[in-house]
């Protein structure tokens, strides 16, 4: 049986934000982030709405580029609030303007993969999970 507790979610976390690692595959990447908030999906549908305006509004019709565009801009406004665990290729550790700028480079688009998979597991680790994990957080990015 499902347990009613498996389906609760920290929404105060969702809303504010948390420092989360998005997979071991990411290394010692960490962001912190805030979940998929109404605010980033008000956005987003703003966003979409006007960009599909010279599609007679069919959304559908908007160019990848430009709909990729616009999640990343809306994810870096609405969600992204830090970053750390992450250098660049001389060893610096790469600021948060310059993370935020590097999502907007499609040749970094799994930099934007771990975002997104971060803000989904936003408010979602249970308190043991977020004990285990405590004692591995390193220093926030200047």
């Amino acid at each position: 049986m499902a347990r009613l507790n498996a389906f609760k979610v920290n929404a105060s976390a969702i809303e504010s934000g948390e420092w989360i690692k998005p997979g071991e595959e990411y290394d010692d990447l960490e962001i912190k982030t805030r979940g998929y908030t109404d605010s980033y999906f008000d956005a987003q549908a703003q966003r979409m709405r006007r960009a599909a305006l010279p599609f007679n509004g069919d959304i559908n019709k908007v160019p990848v580029a430009v709909a990729r565009d616009i999640r990343i801009e809306c994810l870096i406004k609405h969600m992204l609030l830090d970053v750390r665990g992450l250098v660049d290729d001389a060893g610096a550790p790469v600021t948060f303007d310059a993370f935020c700028g590097l999502l907007r480079d499609p040749n970094y688009g799994q930099l934007a993969v771990a975002c997104m998979t971060a803000a989904a597991l936003v408010g979602r680790l249970s308190a043991q999970d977020r004990a285990d994990a405590s004692g591995n957080f390193a220093a926030p990015s200047a």
